[in-house]
């Protein structure tokens, strides 16, 4: 009986770690961000929920456009 881990496992391992992540890294900057619509920010957090992996990778193309800059006043 073999133990060890093959390639096909780590990166299975991985892929589930990643989208793990993503969400939770997603949800965190939409928190912590300023937006430029008043419902922009529950909008995508419920994207981000309910549309995972998808959401999430719809946030990070699209919705980082949408935060208000430092710089812009």
């Amino acid at each position: 009986m073999e133990i060890g881990f093959g390639i096909w496992q780590i990166l299975i391992l991985i892929i589930i770690a990643v989208l793990a992540i993503a969400p939770v890294v997603a949800i965190i900057d939409i928190i912590k961000g300023r937006f430029k619509g008043s419902n922009d920010k529950l909008i995508w957090i419920l994207v981000v929920l309910f549309l995972n992996p998808l959401g999430t990778l719809l946030y990070f193309l699209m919705g980082k456009d949408q935060k208000i800059k430092e710089n812009d006043n």
